[in-house]
């Protein structure tokens, strides 16, 4: 996380502490929880923020071992990027290329996501990674899938994969219910977040190790008449 989006997630908490009648706070808690913790009417929920719409709404890692993708993290949206992998023929061509350049046998072929990973043997190493996406016309998406329904992936991701389910979002200057469950009983014109997008997966290169990682954007998010954003002009959700 970002230091700017981590201010953000706390800003938008103490906007909504200054409700008359409601109380919320950015716990210090793992990312396996949403951001913002808020009490309403003796009733205890979690909200997601994304400071845009363009932001990514899930970012599962995975990793190639023993001649199939697989994953640590336990959400839909891993189960989802796992699924895509292994059956898309643009990551099965990727594989191929990879392990061509890196002279690495594909039956022992390993793409690690850790730093100790990349030390086990039939690793690809960090510098034959950045050296292979350096070449001319070489894409680091190794698997895309248009028009998916993310709505249905990101909906599961936050409702379900998380330590707390998150059934509120404020992306941008628009306020979201995450699923049709509204236990605060907020206006019943709220959009749900729905839409649709590529889901793409992306090998990113950093200083002592790779990553692979899904990409989750939702295209179009419906507009809301509601926001949560610190200085909105649009209505307030708490306020009838």
């Amino acid at each position: 996380m970002s230091a700017k989006s981590d201010k953000y997630e706390k800003d938008v908490a103490k906007y909504i502490d200054k409700i008359i009648g409601v109380k919320a706070e950015r716990p210090s808690v793992g990312v396996d929880y949403p951001d913002v913790k808020v009490k309403y009417q003796s009733k205890e929920v979690w909200l997601e923020v994304k400071m845009s719409h363009t932001d990514n709404l899930s970012n599962p890692r995975v990793f190639y071992h023993s001649g199939k993708w697989q994953t640590t993290y336990k959400t839909p949206a891993a189960k989802y990027t796992v699924d895509i992998l292994n059956e898309s023929i643009q990551t099965k061509k990727f594989l191929q290329n990879i392990s061509k350049f890196s002279g690495i046998p594909l039956k022992q072929l390993k793409l690690p996501t850790t730093l100790s990973g990349l030390k086990e043997p039939g690793a690809v190493p960090l510098m034959v990674m950045k050296a292979y996406f350096e070449q001319p016309g070489v894409n680091r998406y190794i698997a895309s899938k248009e028009n998916y329904n993310l709505g249905k992936v990101v909906t599961e991701h936050y409702t379900v994969g998380k330590t707390q389910p998150a059934l509120y979002m404020q992306a941008g200057d628009d306020f979201y219910l995450i699923s049709s469950k509204n236990p605060l009983k907020l206006p019943k014109n709220i959009p749900v977040l729905t839409g649709s997008g590529d889901f793409k997966v992306r090998v990113s290169t950093r200083s002592e190790f790779y990553e692979i990682q899904a990409e989750i954007k939702i295209k179009d998010m419906p507009d809301s008449e509601y926001s949560l954003m610190p200085g909105t002009k649009k209505k307030n959700p708490f306020i009838s």
